[in-house]
């Protein structure tokens, strides 16, 4: 029971630190561009419809920042650059990898994955997992216990037990919160 409690302690612990720091830095953010939009904001109404110009002003701006930031991003210099930096600091950052795959999974049409849904033959049985790596003989497989899909198990297997699906990341850990549940649904369907 000890075991269990400090697991899940510990988990949780490690799921949030990137929540609140994102949620930090967003909030530090709001906060500097409500005192550069305040010159700006007291030429403003003092409100419409009840809302604070000065914090309208601010998210809107932030909005543009990050609209501006997309933009950018686009570019390959800036790509491989940030490329960098997640790999040597943002990566070290516990759930970065796996949120960065769910909220791309989510937010673009057009995203190329980062990670591959696969099953993988374990006897008669097959497992969820995802690719990380794989060559001509072996891939790195990443099997997660329900029902976080953040934390599990990472095995090497042989190539030739690995079989790729058609499983969106926002699909695979819904399915994973859910113990499986709605698997054989949506391979049946795809």
């Amino acid at each position: 029971m000890l075991k269990f409690l400090r697991t899940t302690i510990t988990g949780g612990i490690l799921f949030m630190i990137p929540m609140v720091l994102i949620g930090m830095v967003l909030l530090k953010a709001h906060q500097i561009l409500v005192k550069i939009s305040a010159p700006i904001a007291h030429r403003l109404p003092e409100g419409i419809w009840g809302f604070d110009m000065k914090q309208l002003l601010a998210v809107v701006i932030l909005v543009l920042i990050c609209f501006i930031s997309g933009l950018l991003f686009r570019s390959a210099l800036i790509k491989r650059w940030v490329g960098k930096l997640e790999d040597n600091v943002l990566s070290f950052i516990p759930g970065y990898s796996m949120m960065k795959a769910i909220l791309t999974d989510k937010v673009s049409v057009d995203a190329q994955t980062i990670y591959q849904s696969v099953l993988v033959q374990d006897g008669e049985a097959w497992k969820l997992g995802l690719l990380m790596e794989e060559d001509a003989d072996y891939c790195t497989v990443f099997f997660p216990d329900p029902p976080k899909h953040d934390s599990g198990e990472l095995k090497i297997v042989p190539q030739h037990s690995v079989k790729k699906i058609n499983l969106p990341i926002s699909k695979f850990t819904q399915i994973i919160k859910a113990y499986g549940k709605g698997t054989i649904a949506f391979l049946k369907n795809s």
